[in-house]
């Protein structure tokens, strides 16, 4: 819709329930005057007189809030077929899970009210809150707990060691759901966080194509918030849900996902008001971070996210790539310093080793590719030419280097592939590079295995076994963010065993040996150790304790309220 309709469309979106105090129009047209009309417009709907006074310290009901994404991944919601970031953003208004996770870390009771593990660690009894119903009205069960590990998390790229690990499951009653494992994990119960294992409705999925059911796009879900409609291109509009377990949360009436491609457009959209939420990139976080000083928007950091990293996936199957010393003078060829400083801004760090610096329990520092694998192309030139791949006519060989190009991907992915190209080319590899919708990304890389070089991002979750194992273990699957490279090893897949079933204090020196074979193999090279920021707006009370709950990076807004006034 173009700007010469705004007038109408603030007409309909004022009168849509969801708006009642907040108006969201097409990004493009909320400049100048228009944008003014909206916020008078909203503040006329907005909150009552005796709600402004009230203490702001105190809950109330009411208003909208808009998250602002690219919308790239978004063939489904359901985050059990898909970690791709927006999907996983819009999951925790729809969807929730039998715990989550405290500003420490520790696990915070949700659909499950309590949690045993027995003292050989083989058994997990989770004993489920009572009365619960799905968005839909329908009941929650331990059969709904049952149904999504047993029938949908097979589409989870998190829970490939998971699901390898369950020996049977018991429903004893609707309240009582039990996990009988093969072998004690370190981590086991970390695989039941809400951010890796959303529940999903039996109901819903039974008797169905789980993949294609069309309620991966319209979810049935046990958050706070149900989907009221999805404008394709534009919005997708929650409401709050009548069945939530938590009651009185949420106290937001709505909440507005706004489709908006242009990360520095969303950027404009959320410095002038039109917008509360967004996950920063980092093109745009030091202009956020000067604007704060007006108090209207905060740059947040999540101090305790699960740590993302951007990573290099090589096709072990091809030439020139089944060959490690290849592989390694890719990595001697990279001046990752600079992948940092101009890709990142200088908002990233180089990676130490496959194992990211956040788990200090765990990975060993002493183990660093800046001192294996330090930028000299000389030296990586000489390395190819004993590999047997000398300079003819100036080049040793072609490649392709991939990666998803959507618009939060693509400022980082695009410049990190230039920089690559020129540093290869620069020693006589002929790159050329292919950005793809994620969809298709995902398609060649995952499925296909169609490529010669990929880049990607992804999160280390929780533990390593959740976040890390998935990129070198090996793999005969097709899912997607799980080794595509081809490359498989018993000795790394025996040290990953002992590191997930050792105790706490000895999970180390497997990890240590862990770390060894990757350094010296790199099927999967890890670039960068990134933080996550957002772009908040400061209409709101209790933002601190959504980012400190969802620990693994998203909020569900299930506790925020709007300011009285706002």
């Amino acid at each position: 819709m173009g700007c010469r309709n705004a007038t109408a469309e603030l007409r309909w979106a004022l009168a849509a329930p969801a708006f009642a105090t907040r108006a969201f129009v097409t990004w493009a047209c909320l400049t100048g005057t228009f944008a003014a009309e909206i916020l008078v417009a909203a503040a006329l709907l907005g909150v009552p007189a005796a709600a402004q006074a009230a203490d702001a310290t105190t809950p109330h009901k009411g208003g909208t809030l808009v998250v602002a994404l690219d919308g790239s991944g978004l063939g489904t919601l359901n985050t059990q077929m898909t970690s791709a970031t927006s999907a996983l953003t819009i999951a925790d208004i729809w969807a929730d899970g039998l715990f989550a996770r405290d500003a420490k870390g520790q696990k915070v009771p949700h659909l499950a009210a309590s949690w045993d593990v027995s003292p050989d660690l083989k058994t997990y009894t989770f004993h489920l809150r009572p009365s619960v119903k799905w968005s839909d009205g329908e009941k929650f069960s331990s059969a709904d707990v049952a149904f999504t590990l047993l029938e949908v998390a097979k589409f989870n790229t998190y829970q490939t060691q998971t699901l390898a690990n369950v020996a049977s499951v018991e429903t004893p009653d609707d309240a009582t759901f039990v996990v009988h494992t093969k072998a004690p994990l370190a981590v086991m119960l970390d695989a039941f966080d809400k951010e890796v294992f959303p529940l999903m409705p039996k109901h819903v999925y039974e008797h169905t194509d789980i993949a294609l059911n069309p309620a991966n796009r319209t979810p049935v879900g046990l958050g706070p918030f149900k989907l009221q409609s999805w404008e394709q291109g534009r919005a997708l509009t929650f409401v709050r849900n009548p069945y939530f377990w938590d009651s009185p949360r949420p106290y937001l009436d709505s909440v507005v996902v706004a489709i908006i491609p242009d990360m520095q457009q969303e950027t404009n959209a959320l410095l002038r008001g039109e917008i509360d939420f967004m996950k920063l990139p980092y093109t745009q976080l030091k202009r956020v971070q000067d604007a704060a000083a007006d108090g209207k928007v905060i740059a947040h950091k999540v101090e305790l996210s699960a740590p993302e990293r951007a990573s290099l996936d090589l096709n072990t199957a091809r030439k020139p790539f089944d060959d490690v010393r290849v592989r390694q003078a890719l990595l001697i060829a990279m001046d990752r310093h600079r992948i940092v400083s101009d890709a990142y801004h200088g908002f990233a760090a180089e990676a130490g080793n496959a194992i990211p610096e956040q788990f200090t329990d765990l990975t060993d520092p002493s183990i660093k590719y800046s001192e294996l694998y330090p930028y000299e192309p000389a030296k990586a030139a000489k390395m190819l030419d004993d590999a047997g791949y000398k300079l003819v006519n100036g080049k040793r060989f072609a490649m392709e280097l991939t990666y998803p190009s959507a618009e939060f991907l693509r400022v980082i992915m695009e410049p990190m592939a230039q920089i690559l190209a020129a540093q290869w080319g620069a020693i006589g590899i002929d790159v050329r590079l292919v950005g793809l919708d994620v969809q298709l990304w995902v398609d060649k890389v995952y499925n296909q295995r169609n490529f010669d070089g990929s880049l990607v991002s992804l999160t280390g979750r929780t533990d390593p076994m959740l976040g890390v194992d998935r990129s070198f273990l090996c793999n005969s699957t097709h899912l997607p963010y799980v080794n595509p490279t081809s490359y498989c090893n018993p000795a790394l897949d025996a040290a990953a065993a002992k590191a997930n079933t050792a105790a706490a204090a000895d999970r180390r020196q497997y990890y240590k040996t862990y770390i060894e074979i990757v350094a010296r193999d790199l099927n999967e090279i890890t670039l960068t150790n990134v933080s996550t920021y957002y772009g908040v707006s400061t209409r709101f009370e209790n933002l601190q304790k959504q980012f400190d709950i969802s620990f693994n990076e998203y909020p569900n807004w299930a506790e925020v309220w709007l300011k009285p006034g706002q």
